[in-house]
């Protein structure tokens, strides 16, 4: 077995998505600080950025993070500098224990 030399260098924060009411019972979201993860930009492809367009999310960054079945599209997002980005798509791969995650900016 191959070792893997480890590039994930850059830290971001996990967020936890959460939605609860305020005091005129009002739906607002919330986004709670889960752990730090590291992870390396991949750059996005034009095949991706075209069928982003197509389903109406405009996917802005992909990272590469160490693999975690607990992280979802709907219940977490990522933070990076300051910025909040929803995940739109998973790519996990298992001989590596890596994932992609394709990220959206947060409306």
């Amino acid at each position: 077995m191959k070792k893997q030399t480890n590039n994930l260098r850059w830290q971001a924060e996990l967020m936890v998505i959460s939605s609860s009411l305020d005091e005129q019972d009002r739906p607002i979201i919330s986004r709670i600080k889960k752990r730090d993860v590291f992870y390396q930009d991949i750059g996005i492809t034009a095949q991706e950025k075209y069928l982003s367009l197509q389903a109406k999310t405009d996917v802005v960054r992909r990272i590469k993070i160490r693999w975690d079945n607990t992280i979802t599209e709907k219940n977490n997002g990522v933070r990076i500098a300051d910025i909040d980005y929803n995940i739109t798509r998973i790519f996990t791969n298992s001989d590596t224990r890596e994932m992609e995650l394709s990220l959206s900016y947060v409306n």
